[in-house]
């Protein structure tokens, strides 16, 4: 593994840590709390977030055009994303609010075309590398500015004691590092540097995870090291073993989850939460009501939170969330059944692709990180609006996740090539002198 990057490598890590911070710039952009002040800091930075997504895009596209364009775009996965991005445009052609929709569209798009062409474009050692060094970036910019600077990197949302770090909220910065311990466990040290690097990465997101006091970051990150050692057990075993294997642990799985289920509200007490997920459950049984008034349009892609149409919500909760809280909602209130579609398409072909890779391949060390990488998605998506924003690294992840496992998969289960049996010829002797 080759620590070093090239220029071109470079150039990547640039806008990984644009989209590691959900376009969030530290200091330049203010951040104080509350639905409504949310919206008032969105209307302050307004310029600065367009010049920043101009300089994404801008980048983008001149490396595309160094790749010649040239993307797999023959991936199921990749069609299913791209089909994601073509419901989004849909509300063009009817929305009083064209601009919003417009940019929306172009953010949804521009990012799915990047998570296709990093995975076209480099290796997965590469990819590996260059996302190390991304979220050592992260790890070190938040840990300093929470220890240096607490007055922005302390979280300014009511929750006293959480550090958000470089990033706009308690809860960013615990998805954020929570994806750093995922790569930092898949990651494979060849020398006493990469093992350092490593135990320094782990040790530094895990560290963060704590300092957010993101409940759901806690869980998620111990839920990876149980998958990690999971995947260890499972790779031990012969290739023709391991569907019993995974057979016999979803049955454990199940039982687990029917033990939580009916110690439910013990088991969040421990998480220091109540049984009403601080309010979340209220929530999405208000979105859900919403939603039924506009089941296939959605509002289209139009600002909702912090606006006039969601005070029915507010009037329910008794509080100003800024987002449902949970990605299958969130984009079933903005755009739809149709999109919600190809969303929850995403993520089942990701997923059914990571299981069957666990028994069709031989290895899948280096095919780890995407499954922790899915993994981790698909929790935090049914508690946060994680692939609710377009210009953030969930998103990429998902989509390049998606691709990875696929491409891998159909490499495993490939079948060898063979040849047209042809029987040998007999040797006959022959009389020289005839």
């Amino acid at each position: 593994m080759r620590l070093k990057l090239t220029l071109d490598e470079l150039g990547n890590v640039f806008l990984l840590l644009l989209y590691g911070n959900m376009g969030y710039i530290p200091v330049l952009m203010p951040n104080t709390g509350g639905a409504v002040t949310v919206q008032n800091q969105i209307n302050e930075s307004h310029g600065l977030t367009h010049i920043v997504l101009f300089v994404t895009w801008a980048i983008i596209l001149v490396l595309l055009y160094k790749s010649r364009f040239k993307l797999q775009l023959n991936l199921l996965s990749a069609k299913t994303a791209l089909g994601y991005c073509a419901i989004i445009m849909l509300p063009i052609l009817w929305t009083h609010d064209l601009t919003n929709s417009v940019s929306s569209f172009v953010q949804i798009t521009i990012s799915t075309i990047y998570a296709i062409y990093l995975i076209s474009r480099f290796p997965l050692e590469r990819l590996a590398v260059m996302l190390s060094w991304v979220f050592v970036i992260l790890t070190v910019g938040s840990f300093s500015f929470g220890l240096l600077l607490p007055q922005y990197g302390r979280d300014h949302f009511g929750n006293s004691g959480s550090w958000q770090g470089i990033t706009a909220q308690k809860n960013t910065l615990g998805l954020v590092m929570a994806y750093g311990v995922a790569i930092a466990l898949a990651m494979k040290p060849a020398t006493f540097v990469h093992r350092c690097v490593r135990a320094g990465l782990l040790i530094l997101c895990l560290g963060m995870v704590y300092l957010s006091q993101s409940r759901e970051a806690w869980l998620v990150s111990a839920m990876l090291f149980m998958v990690h050692f999971f995947l260890k057990l499972v790779s031990r075993f012969a290739r023709r073993s391991r569907r019993p294997v995974l057979l016999i642990c979803f049955i454990g799985i199940l039982l687990v989850a029917g033990v939580i289920a009916t110690n439910w509200v013990e088991f969040l007490k421990l998480l220091g939460r109540d049984a009403t997920l601080r309010g979340r459950t209220e929530l999405w049984a208000a979105v859900l009501l919403e939603c039924q008034n506009h089941l296939w349009r959605g509002h289209s892609g139009s600002p909702f939170w912090g606006t006039g149409a969601a005070n029915r919500i507010y009037a329910v909760t008794g509080w100003l969330p800024t987002s449902a809280h949970n990605g299958f909602l969130e984009c079933l209130l903005d755009y739809g059944i149709p999109a919600l579609f190809f969303l929850g398409l995403l993520f089942l072909i990701s997923i059914r692709n990571g299981i069957r890779l666990l028994y069709t391949s031989e290895s899948y060390e280096s095919r780890k990180l995407w499954i922790y990488l899915i993994f981790t998605i698909s929790i935090f998506n049914m508690v946060q609006t994680t692939t609710g924003f377009p210009n953030s690294i969930s998103w990429l992840f998902l989509v390049g996740s998606a691709c990875v496992l696929e491409r891998s998969v159909k490499a495993a289960v490939q079948p060898v090539a063979r040849t047209r049996w042809a029987p040998t010829p007999m040797l006959t002797l022959t009389n020289p002198a005839s």
